[in-house]
Parts: structure tokens; C-alpha cells; sequence
């Protein structure tokens, strides 16, 4: 009877002809079985087996290529600056490598993050509302960024995506409330923007006091 060890180490289930693997391994006494083990890698008896390597994904660049139909342009391997969200690293690394990463169009569905918030950047208006205004340049950062922690980075979806949530509500507690907002959005403000100040102060004092002594000044 030979002892069959997988190349994988700790495999429990089945394997060929219904040979049942515990942690690794397994027993046959079927010549055909053994040889098939054999070359496949698999340790037999006091023989270790050998782990296979992952192949290298072959690199677009070092091949030829044969024109049919419309010739495309593929911007992982020949970027131009007026790409649109173009991939990481384009250019620099095998695009079929894992170096590579299109981050994709706002809350395209896959395997990466949705980005929280607009696809643009706030504007307040006159009579203290907001709008949202489009940035393709700010879409551009935070989509890529998205893309890099997770593909790149290897982080969580969840941890990458409330990483980028938190980044935004950083980034719009830096514009200050409109004019005729509440003393409770402007206290929030002045002590997101304004972390020396003593808090319990801050929120003792009334709206226009908090924009007049905090607010941006007229130009």
C-alpha cells in the first residue's frame, strides 16, 4: 500500500477515482493511480511532493501583434494623458500583471468598492443650499485611490470603503455651514476645524458669534 501526499497541504476530500484524502493524504495499492500521482507532483511514500509554481501571466509587450478589424488602443499598455481613469501603474507594469488596476467608472459593480459620496464636489450657492458640481479630476483621485487599496493594498472592501467615507466627510468639514445655518452645524464646524478650542465653549456660544469670530472673512 503507498502513501499519497498531496501538494496541498492539509487537502481533505476526494481526489481521482474517488481516493479519499485526510489532511493531505492517502492510500492505494492501484499502480495506475500511483503513476498517475507521480507525475502530477504528488509525494509517494517518503517522497515530498513538489508544489507547483504559479505560472507568470504572459506580458502583452514582449509579443507581436496581428491586426484585424479597427485597431483599439489598450491604455493599461499605452497610456495618453487624456485618459479618463486610466489604469494604475499603466504603462510601467505588466498590464496583465496584479500591478495593474482600471479603477472604473462611479459604482461599477464588481469585486471593488462603491465610493461613497458624489461624483463631484459640493458648491454652496447663494441662499446657503448645496449643489453638486461635476469633477472629473476629483472622480479620477477617489475612484483610483479606491481601486489601489484594494487591488493594491490588499485592504478590506468594507475597511477601504468607510476609509474613504471618513476622507469625505473630512473633506466637506472644511467648507464652512451657510450663512443661515443652525448654531449646531456651525459649533460642529468650528470644532472639526478647530480642535484646540474647548468644545463646551464652542457650543455655549450663539451662531453669529461662532461666524463672526470663525467664519472666512470677506474678500
Amino acid at each position: 500500500m503507498a502513501r499519497v501526499t498531496s501538494p496541498v497541504e492539509g487537502f481533505t476530500g476526494d481526489g481521482p477515482q474517488g481516493l479519499r484524502f485526510e489532511d493531505g493524504q492517502a492510500e492505494t495499492d492501484n499502480p495506475a493511480l500511483i503513476a498517475y500521482f507521480k507525475r502530477k507532483g504528488f509525494g509517494i511514500d517518503d517522497a515530498e511532493p513538489v508544489t507547483p509554481e504559479d505560472p507568470e501571466p504572459p506580458d502583452p509587450r514582449e509579443h507581436g501583434t496581428t491586426l484585424v478589424g479597427s485597431a483599439l488602443r489598450d491604455a493599461a499598455v499605452d497610456p495618453r494623458p487624456e485618459d479618463f481613469l486610466p489604469p494604475t501603474n499603466a504603462g510601467r507594469a505588466n498590464p496583465h500583471g496584479a500591478q495593474v488596476v482600471s479603477p472604473g467608472i462611479h459604482a461599477v459593480s464588481g469585486p471593488g468598492p462603491i465610493v461613497p459620496g458624489p461624483v463631484g464636489r459640493f458648491e454652496r450657492t447663494e441662499d446657503g443650499s448645496e449643489v453638486v458640481i461635476s469633477d472629473t479630476d476629483e472622480q479620477q483621485r477617489r475612484e483610483t485611490t479606491a481601486a489601489e487599496k484594494v487591488f493594491l493594498e490588499r485592504r478590506p472592501v468594507p475597511q477601504a470603503t468607510a476609509e474613504l467615507g471618513d476622507q469625505q466627510l473630512a473633506d466637506d468639514a472644511k467648507e464652512p455651514p451657510a450663512g443661515n445655518a443652525s448654531q449646531e452645524a456651525w459649533a460642529d464646524w468650528v470644532i472639526a476645524t478647530r480642535p484646540d478650542l474647548d468644545e463646551a465653549e464652542v457650543r455655549a456660544m450663539k451662531r453669529d458669534e461662532l461666524r463672526e469670530q470663525y467664519g472666512p472673512r470677506p474678500e
